[in-house]
Order: C-alpha cells, then sequence, then structure tokens
C-alpha cells in the first residue's frame, strides 16, 4: 500500500511540473509572437510602397498572418518577404489585391 501511495505521489508531483512548464512555454511564445508582430509591422511601414496600405499583422506560435489589401501583386510578395523576420517560420500570405477595373 505505500509503495502505491509513493508511486501515486510521485506520479501527481510529475505532471504538475510538465503542466507549469508548459504554461511557462506558452508566455514565452506569446511575448516572442507580440516582439515579432511589432518586428514585421514596423517593416512594413519603412516600406514606401506599402506604407500606405491597410495589412493586418497576427503572429502565432512563429507563424505571421497578413490580412489586408494591397495595390498589385508586387507589393503582395513583397509585404510576404518582409515578414520574415528571426523566429517566424512560415507566412500565411491572405493579402488581396485591389481591383483596378473601373
Amino acid at each position: 500500500m505505500r509503495r502505491l501511495w509513493l508511486a501515486l505521489s510521485i506520479a501527481t508531483a510529475g505532471l504538475v511540473l510538465v503542466e507549469t512548464s508548459s504554461a511557462v512555454a506558452d508566455d514565452d511564445s506569446t511575448g516572442a509572437d507580440d516582439k515579432q508582430e511589432q518586428q514585421i509591422e514596423a517593416r512594413l511601414q519603412k516600406a514606401p510602397d506599402l506604407k500606405n496600405n491597410s495589412i493586418e499583422v497576427d503572429v502565432d506560435d512563429g507563424i505571421a498572418v497578413l490580412e489586408g489589401t494591397v495595390d498589385s501583386a508586387r507589393e503582395r510578395k513583397e509585404a510576404q518577404q518582409l515578414a520574415h523576420v528571426d523566429g517566424i517560420l512560415g507566412v500565411n500570405n491572405r493579402l488581396e489585391v485591389r481591383s483596378t477595373a473601373k
């Protein structure tokens, strides 16, 4: 009976440690995501062709998501390239090119 109690106590302590460390990791990744988001937004604002476009940036677990509109396919591609900052694993480019039809 004592061995069972000891084994259950050790298992419970291990689960608590694992859960605590994953919560800390989530907090760290959120901070990194926010930093990367700010870096991407700054790069987009500095690009002469892109600073007047409406581009929203969101970063989640190292994946940058770009949403909004741009004036051309070239600007869409440029925004995607600028979104590749340190720590970004990929870019989900949802930018739409404005229609030029009259």
